[in-house]
């Protein structure tokens, strides 16, 4: 913790016996411990994440979201030189294929205003782009939605 505290979560054993002790986990129940003082309690998602489930958890992003990262680094080159403030949060909405061109597509583009990041309120931008070989990429179209909700932040920089 912060503090320096350290918390453990450890399944709980029903354990028998004085000199030989037999311990045997109990299905469903953890014991936490905070500076030597545990409590027991019963979560079965927990005792299942906690011996099996961190194995599977994804380190670093996903392939969606380096992808993501990708293109927005494309894109932002262009998008910056007309609106160097709206670069918090940058996402890309969706990828389309122009008349079914694989190197030809239309790209729907947001981020929120950072300026905004310091008033009570965001300014989220959707850029339309095009991107194509031969005339590389072309913002057709900007739309700005004022004071968007804190939800709509939340989601936006996936909070």
């Amino acid at each position: 913790m912060t503090n320096g505290n350290l918390i453990t979560l450890e399944p709980a054993y029903n354990c028998k016996g004085r000199l030989i002790k037999r311990c045997t986990p109990v299905d469903g129940e953890i014991v936490l411990t905070k500076n030597k003082n545990k409590i027991r309690f019963t979560s079965q998602e927990l005792y299942d994440w906690i011996n099996v489930g961190w194995k599977y958890e994804p380190v670093g992003p996903t392939k969606e979201e380096l992808l993501e990262e990708t293109l927005f680094t494309r894109y932002f080159s262009v998008i910056e030189k007309d609106f160097p403030d709206f670069i918090m949060c940058p996402r890309i909405d969706s990828v389309e294929r122009i008349k079914g061109d694989k190197r030809r597509h239309l790209v729907i583009a947001s981020a929120l205003n950072y300026s905004g990041h310091h008033a009570p309120s965001y300014d989220r931008v959707i850029f339309t782009l095009i991107d194509t070989p031969e005339n590389e990429i072309k913002i057709i179209k900007v739309r700005k939605k004022s004071n968007v909700s804190e939800r709509e932040t939340l989601k936006q920089c996936r909070w």
